[in-house]
């Protein structure tokens, strides 16, 4: 047999890792024992400091991205109406009808500034449901922990981020009333609304989008050398942006998002714009599963799949090895964190809203009544950790 023949034989037998995402992988599965092997009240609290910083990176845009926001709201006749400045300022209908505006450099600023969250927490710490479809996986897959220690992740994670994004929306509204002001309510009413309004197949695309471009954020992150802080930066940075600038659909910063325009236009305008029943249902459900969609599929599974071949020291993934993995992953596991996570707390919210006679469209004698439905809701997440925890006994292996 010839040297080249012989060379053919040996490449076939024997696949180099692609990017060495094998090392990458488990580097990263023991990196995150601790996203498991935590008391609930510590996950709770890393949850909550994730949801208020990427509250935080929203505010940041609406503070200084809002001034080129091009429409601004009135309320007329007991309902709030979006109007472009051209028609404010008796400028041309054309301006109007056909955008011409500076709606790109508003969303340029806004997605500049918006990756000071997700830096701070990767490099930071602290525990964001979006990496988990990543980061907790790779744990499950290789078996640092069983499915229900991934549940367990997932459950307080995604528990702690909506009481730390709603926490800041009432900072801002409510505390210090910092979002009530033109431009800044105008921009932030326009997204909270336009977010309950977006059909939910398209919302559930949106967000597909939006956490492949924030997984591979924590692709780029896990492969940045180690200590290396403004490289890690640097490398958050890009696909955060472009995943904000583009439009696409965050499920943790939309509940900062839309509880802050619930309480914006209760403040501002005794009007009950939005209800947590469209909140929970219209957007957050769809957003959430197409969240873990496009961080899995796009960016867990194909590395997993393209890094264990012939030739890792880790062994090799079959086919049928990454259609158990998806099934896991995206079915039980899916099926599991929308109840608990999205439709639970729904409900409840929906509940109180109608026990309280609230919809959206309602006119309000006292504003501080909105807050209500989201009280008892965080309650219901303050619990979920705990009851995570008796329920699934997660199982951590070394």
């Amino acid at each position: 047999m010839s040297g080249k023949e012989d060379k053919c034989k040996c490449i076939e037998d024997k696949c180099i890792p692609f990017a060495h995402a094998d090392e990458t992988i488990e580097g990263a599965a023991k990196a995150i024992l601790y996203k498991v092997a935590q008391t609930p009240g510590r996950l709770l609290i890393a949850g909550i400091l994730a949801g208020m910083l990427i509250a935080i990176g929203y505010v940041f845009a609406y503070m200084t991205a809002s001034s080129f926001f091009p429409y601004r709201f009135v309320f007329e006749q007991g309902e709030l109406v979006k109007v472009h400045i051209a028609e404010l300022t008796g400028g041309s209908d054309a301006a109007s009808k056909f955008a011409i505006d500076s709606i790109s450099l508003c969303k340029m600023i806004a997605g500049a500034v918006f990756p000071i969250g997700l830096i701070s927490i990767l490099i930071g710490g602290a525990e964001l449901w979006t990496s988990g479809p990543q980061l907790a996986s790779y744990g499950y897959v290789r078996n640092k922990f069983n499915l229900n220690g991934l549940l367990y992740n997932w459950f307080s994670a995604y528990a702690g981020n909506w009481i730390g994004s709603v926490l800041v929306a009432f900072m801002v509204t409510f505390g210090t009333g910092m979002l009530l002001k033109h431009p800044f309510v105008d921009m932030s009413i326009a997204f909270a609304t336009h977010k309950v309004e977006i059909d939910p197949w398209k919302a559930f695309w949106a967000g597909v989008g939006c956490n492949w471009l924030v997984n591979l954020a924590v692709w780029l992150w896990l492969k940045a050398k180690k200590g290396d802080f403004a490289g890690q930066a640097l490398l958050i940075w890009f696909p955060i942006f472009a995943f904000v600038a583009i439009g696409f659909e965050h499920s943790i910063a939309n509940m900062f998002a839309i509880s802050a325009g619930i309480f914006e236009s209760a403040l501002k305008w005794n009007y009950y714009a939005i209800s947590y029943k469209e909140f929970f249902f219209n957007n957050i459900l769809p957003v959430t599963y197409g969240n873990l969609v496009g961080g899995f599929v796009f960016v867990t599974l194909a590395y997993w799949y393209m890094g264990y071949v012939k030739g890792s020291e880790f062994g090799e993934v079959a086919v049928s090895d990454a259609l158990k993995f998806m099934f896991d992953v995206l079915v039980v596991a899916g099926a599991a964190h929308l109840v608990a996570g999205v439709i639970i707390p729904g409900i409840i919210a929906s509940s109180i809203e109608t026990v309280l006679g609230l919809e959206a469209g309602v006119a309000l004698e006292n504003a501080w009544i909105v807050l209500v439905p989201a009280v008892v809701t965080a309650v219901y997440y303050l619990s979920l950790p705990m009851i995570a925890k008796k329920l699934l006994k997660p199982v951590v292996s070394q």
